[in-house]
């Protein structure tokens, strides 16, 4: 990387100082002269105001300048329009500069510089423009070669720690990547400190405050990162450039664990569902870290299927194997990790998105076994409901409604449609009533107290329910039946 050269700006002390338009400082703090020039306006307007944007050098021989009134308005609305200085040029309406101009420029702290007869205003236009056109040119060349240094480190195969380190150098300030969730990805120097948290509430809400400056990284129209520095040293216009070459090499890295995530959630699939063996799934599965021999847990996640792609690219939580397995997003999380914290995390996430969150979680357990049982209980807790759902002791019917192995749902539906169609035809209470009658232990006395009928009226229900379902509840075998297709049912639902 060249070494930086800063571009000298030009100053009003540098239109002074030239030897061939002989201006003389008529009046003016000597400090004054310090400050930049933009461009040369010249103007007989007693109004210039309209015309001005600041850090303008005014000239004018005072055309509409008569009086005095006229002088100190005319200096008044020049330092108004936030211009540098004034360029009084003599020998046509004025010998000389006017006192009351002067006085009014001392007031107003408006260097005035004595133009004379001699030098046209075009001569002093002349200079600025070149000496602006020259700075602007060199930003240009400067700004070209700082881009080919950030694209050659990103190039480099060293990543995001190498353009993040170049970005340092050409700003001659700290520089970070920090990612929506707070992890940095990348900082330069390795020393810097940084007020993450700050950072990204300040950020969010849009509030500079005393924060370095951040810049927020989008991929696919949505910002999964922010680009940092503190106060540079110098020109930050290569920022838009840098955050640029983050987006891509995030999106690179996005892409490439996209593909992994997928092939592991393959694994899990085929592993959940029992189509491969535990030697066969741990050969697969080792390649992303999870190993046979550690006790791993799973959390299970509903969420809407934009958002799933989104969290398999750039999950919310670290240390954790990702995959999307049918309407679900599942986390194995490594030893260590509080399963609660990754929950809260992926919770927190759905929620900002407004998708209704359904978050379950699993227990820890080793081997290729546990993982499909971690997945079953996480997958019966979130059918729970909304919110984090803790994992409750597996019962042989549970596991049998999760199964994908058993088409129990279909035969649920089978089961209980004569119910609902019933209900559907005449606004009946069946399947409520079988609900309340399975879950009271076949008490008639308990149904009815629960649902607020009288005792023949249960009793009146369940004959329809065996005449409908062809399933006599007095029998164990039957009740079972209609158990799990309640069970089922709601799982679907």
């Amino acid at each position: 990387m060249q070494p930086y050269s800063p571009r000298v700006t030009l100053r009003l002390s540098d239109v002074l100082a030239d030897p061939d338009l002989s201006l003389r400082l008529a009046d003016g703090d000597p400090a004054s002269l310090n400050q930049p020039v933009r461009w040369c306006a010249v103007t007989e307007l007693a109004d210039p105001r309209p015309f001005l944007s600041g850090g303008e050098l005014i000239l004018t021989t005072g055309l509409s300048q008569l009086d005095e009134a006229q002088q100190r308005q005319f200096v008044a609305r020049v330092a108004a329009g936030r211009a540098v200085g004034l360029g009084f040029g003599i020998g046509l309406t004025h010998d000389r500069i006017p006192a009351a101009t002067l006085a009014e420029a001392r007031e107003r702290r408006l260097p005035v510089l004595e133009i004379p007869y001699a030098t046209p205003f075009i001569a002093v236009d002349r200079f600025v423009a070149d000496r602006v056109l020259e700075e602007q040119y060199g930003r240009f060349a400067d700004l070209l070669d700082e881009h080919d240094t950030l694209a050659r480190a990103l190039l480099s195969g060293r990543g995001l720690g190498a353009l993040i380190g170049s970005l340092h150098q050409i700003l001659g300030a700290p520089a970070m990547v920090v990612d929506v969730y707070g992890r940095v990805l990348a900082t330069a120097p390795a020393s810097a400190a940084w007020p993450v948290e700050q950072i990204l509430y300040a950020a969010r809400a849009g509030v500079p405050g005393d924060s370095p400056m951040a810049v927020p990284v989008s991929v696919e129209d949505s910002v999964i990162a922010y680009l940092c520095c503190r106060r540079p040293r110098r020109s930050a216009d290569v920022m838009p450039y840098a955050v640029s070459l983050v987006g891509l090499e995030l999106a690179r890295r996005q892409a490439e664990l996209a593909g992994k995530r997928r092939l592991a959630g393959q694994v899990l699939e085929d592993l959940v569902r029992g189509t491969i063996g535990g030697a066969e799934a741990e050969r697969r599965l080792s390649p992303f870290g999870i190993r046979a021999d550690d006790e791993h847990a799973l959390i299970v996640a509903s969420a809407e299927n934009d958002l799933r792609k989104r969290l398999v690219a750039s999950p919310p939580m670290s240390g954790a194997t990702t995959a999307v397995l049918e309407d679900c997003l599942i986390a194995v999380l490594e030893p260590g990790q509080s399963t609660r914290e990754a929950a809260l995390l992926l919770q927190d996430y759905l929620s900002r998105h407004g998708s209704d969150v359904r978050v379950g979680i699993g227990g820890w357990y080793s081997g290729m076994t546990g993982l499909r049982w971690s997945y079953y209980e996480a997958h019966e807790a979130m059918n729970r409901g909304s919110g984090i759902n803790e994992r409750e002791q597996m019962s042989l019917s549970g596991l049998l409604v999760a199964s994908e192995d058993v088409p129990l749902r279909d035969l649920a539906q089978e089961v209980l449609r004569p119910l609902r169609d019933f209900d559907a035809a005449h606004a009946g209470s069946l399947v409520a009533t079988l609900r309340a009658y399975l879950d009271a232990d076949g008490s008639v006395a308990a149904v009815a107290t629960r649902l607020i009928v009288h005792r023949n009226t249960v009793r009146y229900r369940l004959e329809q329910i065996e005449r409908l379902t062809g399933r006599s509840l007095a029998r164990t075998a039957d009740r079972v039946q209609l158990w799990l297709a309640l069970a089922a049912s709601d799982l679907l639902r």
